[in-house]
């Protein structure tokens, strides 16, 4: 009986739901993150229609993509190490994100977006990414639906204040800022001009232009600055043993790490050139956007100056054929298993670009970080490993040999690094449920509880001005400035008063005697 009750308490009230995914923007590590959910949720029985510029024609049942790649351009950031002397600023990463938006103009022309749009299709949930601009959120107004905004990453102030979500510049920095909560003052200063800055960039531009996208596509629907507040739930990476911690609200989920799963046997050669390395091994990837083989000559040959000077053996994730000047202490390869790499005990230090995958897999396996961050988060990241004494960060028009090879030695030879690595580990890892299982577990309450109201705070449906307390505050100072005003005027009012008693009957004395002299 007890066998029987468990599989009814385990089964009996599982039930599988429609679940529609659209991921429109074109990164492939953002899609990499959100679809470790989506097959979890595609192998726990619930039907998965997802619309991606990477599909990955799984062999599920469960499981349809629908490729939109022709719909959206590529992200320009292959040759970004080109033009990496002029890294863009915390003010000029929105644009940046921002100037994307007139490419999704073109949806009106994109088959199965507007097949979506017309589809009689029953769904349950969709689950879309929040980022750049939220008009993509009104396909569930379409459809009649609860939504679940996706960001790997911190969010954005935009995406807080929907969630009723506290966000205080002074100590939560800007996502591509660089700086860790404890800021000096000229950071803060700067913290908030950026903060100011983008809340008004996406706020005016992001809305307008997507307003105006869902005015010729769907007709009448609300505009986006309100529509977003019914968003159900927002998962974000938010971990506190990474990013400190800051207060969230039930409807904004961390997941930092989902992406991350078990790790796999080697292949032989990558083993066997790991395995045999006395001296530990160096891992050297600079993402799936950056080419390594576009870092200029004076750069690219810092750094093999400095792989010749170390006894180390180095992997080094190169997409061309040649890596001239190559050391016999250096592998290459186009592709490199990075997950499995880093799950090596032998492996003692990872240099990289910063990004969320890699960041994310170093800190949950202990390994040291040499970061050299190029756009976005990463040097957000970097510096949060740096707070951590669990990296360094190497400035990329900073890259020389001497530089390099000091870093490197620095990392690879005080054991400091290392031990911090893995006490961040640990916390890392320290969870009551795993990041996947945390996942679904929200995404199907969101179902269950159709949308899940309750879980927004009153917050996020305040004017900015009553969410600050500024009429409450003005309230008060009007009625202590009126209190003050009664109290002058009144007390003037008695004083004269007196005053009048005083010096009117004295006057009116003085003027009985003299009358009285003039009559004599």
């Amino acid at each position: 009986m007890l066998v029987i009750s468990l599989l009814i308490s385990l089964f009996g009230s599982c039930r599988a739901y429609k679940i529609l995914g659209l991921f429109p923007y074109p990164g492939r590590s953002h899609f990499t993150v959100v679809d470790t959910l989506l097959v979890e949720l595609s192998k726990r029985g619930h039907e998965l229609t997802v619309y991606t510029c990477f599909p990955k024609n799984y062999s599920l049942p469960n499981y349809k993509d629908i490729d939109i790649s022709d719909c959206f351009p590529s992200v320009p950031y292959g040759d970004i190490l080109k033009n990496a002397e002029d890294l863009s600023s915390a003010f000029s990463d929105i644009r940046d994100l921002l100037t994307l938006i007139p490419s999704y103009e073109k949806i009106s022309s994109c088959q199965p977006i507007v097949e979506l749009r017309n589809t009689g299709e029953k769904y349950d949930l969709m689950i879309t990414q929040t980022l750049i601009t939220d008009f993509f959120t009104l396909f569930a107004y379409k459809l009649n639906i609860p939504f679940i905004g996706f960001f790997p990453d911190p969010p954005y102030q935009w995406m807080a204040t929907r969630m009723g979500m506290p966000y205080n510049p002074s100590y939560m920095p800007h996502l591509g800022s660089g700086f860790t909560p404890e800021m000096n003052f000229w950071q803060r200063v700067m913290n908030f001009l950026v903060e100011i800055d983008t809340y008004f960039m996406y706020n005016v531009y992001s809305y307008e232009r997507g307003n105006e996208m869902a005015k010729k596509f769907f007709g009448s629907v609300p505009k986006l600055q309100d529509w977003v507040k019914n968003t159900s739930l927002i998962f974000f990476y938010l971990h506190f043993s990474f990013y400190r911690s800051r207060p969230i609200v039930p409807n904004t989920v961390d997941v930092h790490g989902l992406h991350i799963k078990q790790s796999n046997p080697l292949e032989k050669n990558i083993e066997k050139f790991i395995n045999e390395s006395k001296h530990g091994v160096v891992y050297f990837c600079m993402g799936s956007l950056l080419r390594g083989e576009t870092f200029p000559p004076e750069k690219r040959e810092a750094f093999l100056y400095a792989f010749s000077k170390i006894p180390q053996r180095v992997l080094w994730k190169w997409e061309g054929d040649v890596l001239p000047g190559k050391s016999d202490n250096i592998m290459i390869s186009k592709w490199m298993p990075q997950r499995d790499i880093l799950a090596h005990p032998n492996v003692k230090l990872f240099i990289s670009h910063g990004g969320l995958l890699g960041t994310s897999e170093a800190v949950y396996e202990g390994v040291p970080v040499l970061g050299i961050p190029i756009f976005g988060d990463q040097r957000t990241n970097i510096k949060s490993l740096e707070a951590n004494g669990a990296g360094e960060l190497l400035d990329y028009n900073e890259i020389s040999k001497e530089v390099v090879l000091e870093k490197i030695q620095r990392l690879l030879n005080d054991p400091k690094y290392k031990e911090n690595a893995k006490l961040l580990s640990d916390r890392y890892r320290d969870r009551p449920m795993s990041p996947l299982d945390t996942a679904v577990y929200w995404t199907e309450y969101v179902i269950r509880h159709k949308g899940a109201p309750h879980l927004r705070t009153a917050a996020a449906d305040m004017p900015w001005y009553q969410y600050l307390l500024l009429d409450v505050i003005a309230f008060i100072v009007a009625v202590l400035v009126a209190g003050l005003l009664i109290i002058y005027y009144t007390t003037k009012f008695i004083l004269r008063a007196i005053y009048g008693l005083i010096c009117g009957g004295g006057a009116k004395k003085g003027s009985s005697k003299s009358d009285k002299k003039k009559r004599n």
